[in-house]
This record gives structure tokens, sequence and C-alpha cells, in this order.
């Protein structure tokens, strides 16, 4: 079994999360719940979208409020301490090295090694095997692992870095606008990845701005404006006319 399949199926709960930037409330009092599936988070311009992302990740710290996973609470000083319980976070810039190839970003930090008459060495016939499975499980078709990045399309890019952190023990994916870059074709591509990721159990929570595509792929929807969640919907509940309304307030 790889560390793919052991580490998904994770919840996480955020309670009376709050974040002032000055006077300015980034978030106010935020309560949330995040499952298995694709959990999208819809808003507008400053509703808090990303600052509850950010804050998810480690990267920001909210000024109260508290966090579990799993339903135990837990402190996110840093991006570390997000990663050390499976939370994982894809930017647009994927923190990939596009000289490098494929099996290497995947293994970026982490390598392999055997030791070759007392020296350790890389080992990348085993980095390849391990390389080539992971790109198998997210069931989307990719060149061979010894591919150099730069050559791949952005949704292949977004491939990489999903097998990246779902072998390496990712329970929970947070994407923030992952498609703003990416044409038709890519999006389609990157969407088949999310939905590999979905079907292993996995937790993602995605920021999404394509409402037509956050209603056919989110299994949980949640509306932001202003600091506050104002709404929660299962896709068959909602409409986009419905979402914008309440996006912009003109719904209640």
């Amino acid at each position: 079994m790889s560390q793919a399949t052991q580490a998904v199926g994770s919840t996480v709960t955020g309670t009376g999360l709050t974040k002032y930037y000055g006077a300015v409330a980034a978030l106010d009092n935020v309560n949330f719940e995040f499952g298995p599936g694709l959990n999208a988070i819809v808003g507008d311009n400053g509703a808090g979208k990303s600052t509850l992302l950010k804050i998810l990740s480690g990267v920001v710290r909210p000024d109260s409020g508290s966090i579990a996973v799993n339903g135990k609470e837990v402190d996110l000083k840093t991006a570390r301490d997000a990663r050390a319980v499976g939370i994982e976070s894809l930017y647009q810039d994927l923190a990939l090295a596009p000289t490098m190839s494929i099996c290497d970003n995947i293994f970026l930090g982490r390598e392999l090694t055997k030791s070759y008459f007392g020296v350790k060495i890389l080992d990348r016939r085993a980095m390849m095997a391990v390389a080539r499975n992971a790109l198998a499980e997210i069931r989307i078709k990719m060149p061979d692992p010894a591919t150099a990045v730069r050559t791949l399309s952005g949704g292949q890019r977004q491939a990489v870095a999903v097998a990246r952190a779902l072998h390496f023990g990712a329970r929970i994916l947070l994407l923030d606008e992952p498609t703003a870059a990416l044409g038709p074709r890519e999006t389609a591509a990157f969407f088949d990845t999310l939905r590999s990721a979905v079907r292993q159990d996995g937790t993602v929570v995605m920021v999404g701005h394509n409402l037509p595509q956050v209603l056919q792929m989110a299994n949980r929807i949640i509306v932001m404006r202003a600091g506050h969640v104002v709404a929660k919907f299962l896709p068959e509940e909602t409409s986009v006319e419905k979402l914008t309304g309440f996006m912009v307030g003109s719904a209640s």
C-alpha cells in the first residue's frame, strides 16, 4: 500500500477563526468543516478565502479560534507544522524546478539513497520506479519520469505537484485558484487529477473562481463575503445564480 493510500480521508474543522489586518477583519468568527472529497470556497475579492487557506497552511496565524484535524486540535505556527499533520498547499508556481526531471521534482529534498562501498549515492532506479507508481495513481497520462518539467504543459505540471503531495502523505490538499493560469484543455486535465485524488478519499480544499466548474466538481461549497461564511451548500442544492447572489450580498 502506498503512502498516498494510507494517508487519506481526513477532516479539518475551524472554529471561531478571526484574523485582523489593522482595523480590517479578513476573517470574523469563521466556522467550517471540510471532509473527504472536493471542498470549494467561493467569494468575491476580499472575501477572506485566501486568508483562510493561508491559516490552514500555517503561513498566517489567526488572532483567535482553533483548528482541528480528525477531531484533534492542532497549532499551525508554520508551514512545517501543517505538513506534519498532513496538510499540503499547492500554489500557482507549484514549487517545481523546471530544468529538473519529473522524477527529481517528485523527490526534491527527499531523495532516496543507497550505500555503495560505504558511500551514499542517489538510488535513481528506485526513485524512477516510485515516480512511475505515483503518477499512475493519479491516472493522468504523463511522459516518462525522466522528462524535464520545462517541457510539460501547465496541467501536467499541476499533476506532478499533486502526485508529489499525495505520495509523501498529504491528507489534505489546499489549492488557491489552481486553474487561474491554465487554458481549457489544461484545466480539464487538472480536474481529472483532482478526481483521482478524490477517488482515493482524499480531502481537497480549493478556492475557485469558475462557478460552473465548482458546481460540476465540488462535493460541498462554502460561500464567503467580507470575512464571513454566509452560506454552505451541496452542489445539487444551488446554482451559479444563487452562489453569485450570496457572494455579492443580494441573496440571504
